[in-house]
């Protein structure tokens, strides 16, 4: 999956229930898509969990955009600080208040998190 599919579409697909992009793997059909989205999303869930991301929802952001949000972000490799602190700066602005486009979020998230590592 890994080879046609980024690892942040690859979360993303999970966490959002999309068995499309999952199905597109050779050998990868619907039941077994839903079936890795099923298992998969409750791990991710766990791993979100562990990682003390479960309290703290920003103001302006929707709990299923934090969500995944979150579960991509530390996918990625970012701490869960890192992730907290990125939500809370992206959900300043006001045009990204109103956004409800995950992957929007999350580009502006890692945008501030590499602004902020050049401090």
């Amino acid at each position: 999956m890994l080879s046609l599919t980024e690892l942040p579409d690859l979360v993303q697909a999970i966490v959002g229930g999309n068995t499309r992009v999952l199905a597109k793997t050779p050998g990868v059909g619907a039941k077994t898509a839903e079936r890795i989205t099923l298992e998969l999303k409750n791990k991710l869930a766990e791993w979100r969990q562990d990682a003390g991301l479960t309290t703290s929802v920003p103001v302006g952001v929707m709990p299923a955009i934090q969500e995944e949000v979150e579960m991509t972000l530390l996918a990625l490799g970012y701490t869960g600080q890192e992730v907290i602190q990125s939500l809370q700066a992206v959900s300043k602005d006001a045009n990204m208040s109103k956004n409800t486009n995950a992957e929007d979020w999350i580009r502006e998230a890692i945008s501030w998190l590499s602004r902020s590592t050049q401090l």
